[in-house]
């Protein structure tokens, strides 16, 4: 207790030091407070910060893995039958933050719809990095203008700054945990959240390797009681390693994820579906089919469970196992997991969008193996896809934001050319895609 009220003290005398120019009111009243009243102040406080870091924050854990969406068959030009327009892209908000890594990509290079795409995923981040920090609560008086620096400059679009003032501020928030063990788990969680915060803005500006640093680093620094916190830095570290086609890496990550969730036996967790599902992808890309195909199984009772019977994340948890069939030649057991995701996305989503598209094209792919062409061709009309020319080869693809890949089967039914549908970043619970990672 002794020790106790003695850091109760020092942080009394700290607040002196840092108001005495500014509240001298404030100043005086403080300075005549007893060293109980402070206590209780200062635990209440803590409870405060509690609450904005637990309670503020949007836990996306199991967000699903991004990847390319594919390119379907070109719509010929004498092909005049009626399909449903693609629905218009939403145009990108005009703000400093969307500029400034505008012109960050563009001066390393980076154009066309790669660069359109990793703006679309950062715009879609935009609002969750704001309010993220606006939760995070300084530990002394340093950080905290190093955080509101880093507010103003990546308010400004200036990104590069703004996200050194966040790795700056998150290793004061290190030196001032070391100092007062009893505030540890309060400065570990900020550091976290800022390095959390700074991978992200590292990502969306494809450094990769800093991002995995900074993602690795967060996870330490989280307490061990924020599980959940944990698992985000965890999947964060395997969306990358996925990126990079590290898939054993990947698998790792998401396996530690999973262990996490598991000891705190949080079966009914919404995380858990996504991250079982991006085992299972790990799985599967890395060669091992059986362990894939028990992932993918749990991952679809658990987001049934989490979500519902006809959520959108279960219709992409059911092209992935589907995908997973087709590939092995198991065509008789995908089409029904194809047709049950093509009648949640008809009912979650407008005509003409890319995602129910590709869903009617997988469940097309099957139906034409499995000898029924007119229904597929039917399906692809509804896609938006002209009739196949006769002996066309298709063109495999892969999908991102959650989607399928819609593919011809190979000639020899264990071949490889079959893309699995990866689990893109999860349709969050508020039902908005986000990129990772």
């Amino acid at each position: 207790m002794e020790q106790f009220l003695s850091d109760i003290s020092l942080i009394r005398d700290g607040l002196l030091d840092a108001t005495a120019n500014l509240w001298a009111p404030l100043t005086e009243t403080v300075a005549t407070m007893p060293t109980w009243a402070l206590a209780a102040a200062g635990a209440g406080a803590l409870a405060l910060v509690a609450v904005l870091v637990l309670g503020g924050r949007r836990l996306r854990g199991g967000e699903r893995l991004d990847r390319p969406e594919p390119t379907l068959r070109a719509q010929s030009a004498a092909d005049d039958s009626p399909t449903p327009p693609p629905m218009d892209p939403v145009p990108l908000p005009d703000t400093p933050e969307i500029q400034g890594l505008a012109d960050l990509l563009a001066a390393r290079g980076l154009e066309g719809q790669a660069r359109d795409g990793r703006l679309r995923s950062f715009a879609g981040e935009l609002d969750d990095l704001r309010a993220r920090l606006g939760t995070v609560s300084a530990g002394s008086a340093a950080a905290a203008k190093l955080l509101n620096e880093a507010r103003g400059a990546i308010a400004s679009g200036d990104i590069v700054r703004g996200t050194n003032l966040l790795v700056r501020a998150a290793e004061e928030e290190d030196t001032t945990g070391h100092k007062h063990a009893w505030t540890a788990d309060v400065h570990g969680r900020a550091a976290a959240l800022t390095r959390l915060v700074a991978g992200d803005l590292m990502s969306a500006r494809g450094d990769a390797e800093e991002a995995a640093t900074l993602y690795g680093l967060a996870a330490e620094a989280a307490p061990d009681d924020d599980r959940e916190l944990r698992v985000e830095c965890l999947a964060r570290l395997g969306a990358l390693a996925h990126g990079r086609e590290d898939y054993q890496a990947a698998r790792r990550h998401f396996t530690a994820a999973l262990d996490v969730l598991e000891a705190a036996q949080a079966g009914a967790h919404p995380d858990l579906g996504g991250i079982l599902n991006n085992l299972g992808l790990a799985c599967d890309l890395a060669g091992d089919a059986r362990s894939a195909e028990q992932y993918y199984q749990r991952a679809l009772t658990a987001d049934e469970a989490a979500w519902g019977d006809d959520h959108l994340n279960v219709a992409a948890v059911l092209n992935n196992l589907g995908l997973h069939y087709r590939r092995r030649g198991k065509t008789q057991a995908a089409e029904p997991l194809f047709r049950r995701a093509v009648a949640i996305k008809e009912k979650r989503l407008m005509p003409g969008d890319a995602s129910l598209a590709l869903s009617q094209v997988n469940l097309a792919a099957a139906l034409r193996a499995l000898g029924r062409e007119e229904d597929a061709q039917d399906l692809e009309r509804k896609a938006g896809l002209p009739p196949p020319e006769p002996e066309a080869a298709e063109t495999d693809s892969e999908t991102g934001a959650g989607e399928e890949g819609p593919v011809e089967p190979p000639p020899d039914p264990d071949a490889d050319g079959i893309p699995e549908e990866t689990y893109g970043d999860i349709a969050d619970p508020d039902g908005r895609p986000v990129s990772a990672g």
